[in-house]
């Protein structure tokens, strides 16, 4: 059943809000870590065109999932597309996945996916999610441990978002997202390895996008 375009509206536009929202309340309260290095400050986040990208960003995840998967899983889509889209932008900004915005995500994503079994989703999508989620961080976890270093451990910790949004509405889609974020963050590493640029680079990104990746690519086949 197609979705009212007033509903549709509700989706995308909530999630931009949210998402500038919580781009100001992490420039202003998020600490900075013991050892920064050379990392940009977190203050900096509030600037009017760093939030508005925020807002744009998890505006158009919003719709891209509301275009493609389940009703009952858009709860669980909504907290990717603000949470992790702001975490993606952090990292990408920063180098840096503040890891309160990450156990925030953690729990929103617990009550998103119990409000999917509510409307529909049913104890089915309850265990695709926890299994998904669960399985994502160990993938991440394994790769932790293969790069020694190589890839951050922040990155570990975002992965379960990712896992629980992704196979709550298909294993099909959940592969897709994984090995799509996979192909883009190696795509990347690729290049900069060819341009010679040294140090490592922000992968959350690279995570974020696969998940939506997944999602389009089901619209087009």
């Amino acid at each position: 059943m197609t979705m009212a375009p007033i509903a549709v509206g509700a989706w995308v536009l909530s999630a931009g809000v949210a998402a500038a929202a919580l781009t100001l309340v992490s420039a202003r309260r998020l600490a900075e870590p013991p050892d920064p290095g050379e990392k940009v400050a977190y203050r900096t986040l509030g600037s009017g065109a760093f939030v508005v990208g925020c807002a744009a960003l998890a505006a158009a995840g919003m719709a891209t999932a509301v275009a493609s998967v389940p009703t009952a899983t858009l709860p669980g889509w909504w907290v990717l597309s603000v949470v992790a889209v702001v975490l993606a932008v952090i990292d990408a900004r920063t180098t840096w996945l503040p890891l309160p915005l990450t156990r925030l995500g953690w729990l929103a994503m617990a009550l998103a996916i119990l409000a999917g079994v509510g409307i529909g989703g049913g104890p089915a999508l309850l265990g695709r999610a926890a299994v998904g989620a669960a399985s994502a961080g160990l993938v991440y976890l394994a790769l932790w441990r293969l790069s020694r270093g190589g890839l951050g451990f922040g990155d570990v910790r975002l992965a379960p978002l990712l896992g629980a949004a992704t196979a709550a509405g298909s294993w099909s889609l959940f592969a897709w997202g994984l090995m799509l974020g996979s192909l883009v963050g190696g795509a990347y590493g690729l290049l900069r390895l060819v341009r010679r640029l040294p140090g490592g680079f922000p992968y959350a990104p690279a995570m974020v996008v696969g998940p939506y990746a997944a999602c389009a690519l089901t619209l087009v086949r």
